[in-house]
């Protein structure tokens, strides 16, 4: 049974459709890619599972069920439940980490009272009890000198700093589902793949299934098992990880493929050539 089945999922601000019948699952444990260019409905599509499109925007979910297996095996339509019921399961049952941390954390409080605070909420634990379980999360997200570190405020800490304390506070409550709203695009290449590769550590340690969204497909194959792949708010392809990157059908999919950076390709050239993507604008 998937752990997250999205079926038809259509979201409109105003007269534009954002998301167009977006259907995909989600099994336990896996690491599932979705991938395309900026503007294809990926983010849209996240913040509408965990029911965030709708505040503070014009964003309306016109169509489309999101079904979420609980611990009970119990089903839940998440795009039907009253906000009461979506705060229980958000950073509970489906956590998430933005693409920016230093907009995402609090700038007033230090981090590791903002670890804490989610444990407060979701488990009821004392003061006391969130700290301690705040700085075994540091140890797990690898942050050195938890002691220290649990103290300073966001602005004090380096962008890969902040990024391992959004993952302590998506896991702190042991999500079943984690989506990972293109978590590196802001930190450089070697910090990048200390984080990819801490969020698949995590995963194996933990048995949490990930949802990450990028754009760039280097990503996807280092992590991911399946692959769904939009475009213009729509799924264009989806398949296992080897399918879409060795038998592609769609030419956006193979236009994607072709835009990655092979060592030398440019091996006899001047400059770098400029080529058309199927299915974008000119």
């Amino acid at each position: 049974m998937a752990l997250l089945a999205l079926n038809d999922l259509t979201v409109t601000f105003d007269d534009l459709v954002a998301v167009d019948s977006v259907t995909f699952d989600i099994e336990p444990g896996e690491t599932l890619g979705v991938v395309g260019e900026s503007g294809s409905g990926k983010s849209v599509t996240a913040l509408s599972i965990m029911r965030l499109i709708e505040m503070g925007t014009r964003a309306k979910i016109t169509r489309g069920r999101a079904e979420f297996t609980m611990p009970d095996g119990s089903i839940l339509d998440l795009l039907t439940q009253d906000e009461a019921t979506m705060r229980s399961i958000r950073g509970n049952q489906i956590a998430m980490i933005f693409q920016e941390p230093l907009t995402s954390l609090n700038p007033v409080y230090p981090v590791g009272e903002q670890i804490a605070e989610a444990l407060r909420i979701h488990e009821g634990s004392s003061r006391r009890e969130a700290m301690s379980r705040a700085r075994e999360m540091f140890d797990l997200v690898r942050i050195p000198e938890a002691d220290k570190r649990i103290g300073q405020y966001p602005h004090e800490m380096s962008g890969g700093m902040r990024q391992r304390v959004m993952i302590a506070i998506a896991l702190c409550c042991g999500p079943r589902l984690l989506i990972a709203d293109e978590p590196t695009t802001a930190l450089d290449v070697t910090i990048q793949a200390q984080i990819l590769g801490l969020i698949k550590q995590l995963q194996v340690e933990t048995g949490t299934a990930v949802m990450l969204i990028t754009h760039d497909m280097g990503v996807i194959a280092e992590v991911a098992d399946r692959v769904v792949v939009m475009n213009q708010s729509r799924v264009v392809e989806q398949g296992p990880v080897d399918q879409i990157f060795h038998s592609a059908r769609e030419p956006y999919t193979q236009g994607l493929l072709s835009a990655v950076p092979r060592l030398g390709s440019m091996a006899g050239k001047d400059d770098p050539e400029a080529f058309h993507l199927a299915g974008t604008l000119q």
